[in-house]
């Protein structure tokens, strides 16, 4: 069976995660999250030549009522895990060098499984970490971190 190369994790009708392959062929462009979603994460697959038209975003209110990132798995190997508000496992998947991640809902945890580098946006401003998040396990070592 051929494996997806977009796919999308749900726990109780709510959606959690999706996740983009390397390989994952996209046809002039791809938006994986919905309109009215807060992080918009799209894919371009544009020919030489073409130009998009320059732009401003026009600036305006928005109520943002959940937090979430895309995360690009520049090189490397990461086990990424799901889980429901009460920190039981929802599933969990491997991401590979050119894998995304879009993080929509619930919680997560990553296994770095070989020396790794993460492309990761996410919204802020940042209120650090002890406003920021519930940890489920032991909280690891962010003293060379700054989020």
């Amino acid at each position: 069976m051929k494996e997806k190369t977009l796919f999308h994790i749900h726990h109780l009708g709510e959606l959690v995660a999706t996740v983009i392959r390397a390989n994952h062929q996209v046809n002039n462009l791809e938006f994986v999250t919905t309109e009215n979603n807060p992080l918009q994460v799209g894919f371009h697959n544009k020919k030489a030549g073409v130009v998009l038209t320059p732009h401003i975003h026009l600036s305006n209110t928005k109520v943002i009522d959940k937090i979430q990132e895309a995360l690009y798995i520049i090189e490397g190997k990461v086990r990424a895990t799901f889980y429901t508000i009460d920190g039981d496992i929802i599933d969990s998947v491997i991401l590979s060098s050119g894998d995304t991640l879009v993080q929509i809902s619930m919680g997560h945890g990553f296994e770095i499984l070989e020396p790794t580098r993460i492309f990761e946006v996410k919204q802020g401003p940042y209120p650090g970490t002890q406003h920021a998040k519930i940890y489920f396990g032991e909280k690891e070592d962010h003293a060379s971190s700054s989020k």
